[in-house]
């Protein structure tokens, strides 16, 4: 038996990422599944994912981070270009864009109470503005 996702997933994508043998397939805000046939149980997916949506063959989930400090998505509104590819990659949706009165392109905010710290913004961010901490 190879290693599986639960409903836990949040559709980050992490593990598809990391995966080397490309087993691990799905969309964006979407549970992904991993290919049994293309799973090495090299265990790569087991330790990048943050949800324990991760299965191990024996039926353990992967360990969650521990919660020491929160880890969270925090926008510099200063070099933010206002262009939302952040908001619309956030899989839990934790992202809002924030129209100001003055002549300005707006900029986006994370709700901190709705983000994981998956990091999904930090690579779609264009101008660097996202940091995860």
């Amino acid at each position: 038996m190879t290693h599986r996702i639960s409903d836990d997933c949040i559709g980050c994508g992490a593990c598809a990422k990391k995966c080397p043998e490309e087993a691990i397939e799905g969309e964006i805000k979407v549970r992904f599944d991993i290919d049994p046939y293309l799973c090495q149980d090299c265990g790569t997916c087991f330790g990048t994912c943050r949800q324990g949506a991760i299965i191990d063959p024996d039926g353990n989930p992967s360990p969650r981070p521990r919660k020491k400090k929160a880890v969270k998505a925090t926008v510099d509104t200063e070099i933010c270009a206002g262009c939302r590819t952040c908001l619309l990659n956030c899989p839990r949706e934790a992202i809002r864009f924030i129209k100001p009165r003055v002549f300005s392109a707006g900029y986006c905010r994370v709700d901190t109470q709705i983000c994981a710290g998956c990091g999904t913004c930090t690579r779609s961010c264009i101008t660097g503005a996202i940091q995860v901490l």
